[in-house]
């Protein structure tokens, strides 16, 4: 019975992070972690490579400890996100939201790193 119980927690944990895995599900979570200077989950969901871009960010901000606070506190709501995009390595995601009320949009591209969708991003 315990380990009939045990391979139901671990399907229904395996189930949700499928569901955390998809472009819409981490260009949600990234956009959540960008427009509220949350630079921990901006590492976790952006690639490799884009790690550099979200170093730079927070570099710039290191001395701007209210706008900080202020960003830190700034609601996010999601209206719509939607692959327009996706081969087995990339995609692009169009992300419709609400920050603090303001509506917005943005275009994301992501790739596959280690089987993990990523937001990549590069400097002009």
């Amino acid at each position: 019975m315990v380990l009939l119980a045990c391979a139901c927690v671990m399907f229904t944990a395996c189930q949700n992070n499928k569901k955390k895995n998809t472009p819409e599900a981490v260009t949600e979570a990234f956009v959540k972690a960008f427009y509220t200077a949350d630079f921990t989950n901006m590492y976790e969901y952006s690639t490799k490579q884009s790690q550099i871009v979200v170093k730079t960010l927070q570099s710039s901000m290191k001395d701007q400890q209210a706008r900080l606070e202020e960003m830190n506190k700034r609601e996010v709501e999601f209206v719509e996100t939607k692959v327009t995009m996706q081969t087995d390595s990339t995609a692009l995601c169009d992300c419709s939201f609400k920050v603090d009320g303001q509506a917005k949009k943005s275009q994301w591209e992501l790739m596959k790193e280690n089987e993990e969708w990523k937001v990549t991003m590069v400097l002009p």
